[in-house]
């Protein structure tokens, strides 16, 4: 008895397997073939449309739906154009460095001069002590600040302690064309006296403004001229475009091309006026060079009142903190000022 109802169970459970395996089989063929389907269904709606937008499509459309080479180039004549965007020019470097001074320094010590028809500006930096020895007119490199680090700013900040007015101008650029880019030597040379002159005109009107400022104060007038500024104040005061200060010093002073150097250092050899010639151990090539020359001139024509010094300093171009001040205290003092 007991193996008849194992015998029957057994049987049962075959069959009910039998049953589910058709049942599975059913239902996976059910959802292979579904996407085929819906596939096949979307192919042959998109076939129906397809056919009844072509039914629909008028005989003038298809001519213009094929349309020649000729009917889209027209099209393309009509179709109106896309504005071009403009893109403005970057703001002049002067009238930045201009905007700067007027926005970070101090109001009360700015000052603006109408020189022809262009405005330059005035840093005025009054002697801090009970006797005003003298102004300063103090004139950076051209295409730089008034405020700049290298070397003004710092008598600028120092020297109104020691007794000194400073009058620290702003001035013009440097101009596009000069040095020449000529082929010829002559042209060259033609054009950098041009452009030179041009320059000095406008440079000249702004320190003759500055130093009728410079003649209120009590005191001698100094005139401080960086870089290429001070050859061209040298240059200026021998043609009688400026008048002569009672003394001149020279940061770092030379020009870009061999026949200028060599002008200026004729000029300097042959003054009337003290000059203090300063520049660095790490310095401009052209600096260190021109420096040479203007030593050997002086040493022929004997000139009286010239020193010339080298400074040490550890970044090209910049003079150390401090530095500068004494070595202008101390030679002014040789010189009974």
């Amino acid at each position: 008895m007991f193996t008849l109802a194992k015998t029957t169970l057994t049987t049962l459970l075959m069959c009910f397997c039998l049953i589910f395996s058709l049942v599975h089989g059913d239902v996976v063929a059910a959802e292979e073939e579904e996407p085929a389907a819906k596939e096949a269904m979307m192919e042959s709606n998109t076939a129906k449309k397809k056919a009844a937008e072509s039914a629909n499509m008028s005989k003038d459309e298809k001519k213009a739906a094929s349309g020649s080479d000729t009917d889209d180039s027209a099209s393309m004549a009509t179709k109106p154009t896309q504005p071009a965007r403009i893109i403005n020019p970057p703001i002049d470097a002067f009238k930045q460095q201009q905007q700067d001074l007027k926005h970070y320094l101090n109001s009360d010590g700015i000052e603006t001069i109408l020189v022809g028809t262009d405005e330059f500006i005035i840093l005025t930096d009054k002697h801090k002590t009970a006797i005003n020895k003298g102004v300063m007119i103090l004139v950076p490199d051209w295409q730089q600040s008034a405020a700049s680090p290298n070397a003004i700013n710092q008598l600028r900040s120092n020297m109104p302690d020691q007794g000194w007015t400073t009058l620290t101008m702003h001035p013009p650029h440097q101009l596009g064309n000069y040095p020449s880019q000529a082929l010829t030597t002559e042209k060259r040379l033609k054009d950098n006296n041009e452009n030179l002159a041009s320059y000095q005109k406008k440079l000249s009107a702004v320190i003759e403004s500055v130093t009728n400022k410079a003649k209120n104060y009590p005191g001698v007038i100094l005139i401080v001229a960086e870089g290429q500024h001070a050859a061209l104040v040298v240059d200026m005061i021998q043609n009688l475009l400026i008048e002569p200060p009672n003394a001149l010093v020279m940061l770092s002073s030379y020009m870009p091309t061999d026949v200028e150097n060599t002008k200026l250092a004729e000029q300097v050899a042959t003054s009337d006026y003290p000059i203090l010639d300063l520049y660095l151990q790490h310095d401009h090539r052209l600096v260190l060079t021109s420096t040479k020359n203007r030593k050997a001139r002086t040493k022929n024509e004997m000139k009286v009142f010239y020193r010339q010094k080298k400074l040490p300093n550890q970044m090209t171009g910049y003079y150390p903190k401090h530095s500068l001040t004494r070595e202008v205290i101390g030679w002014l003092k040789s010189i009974g000022w």
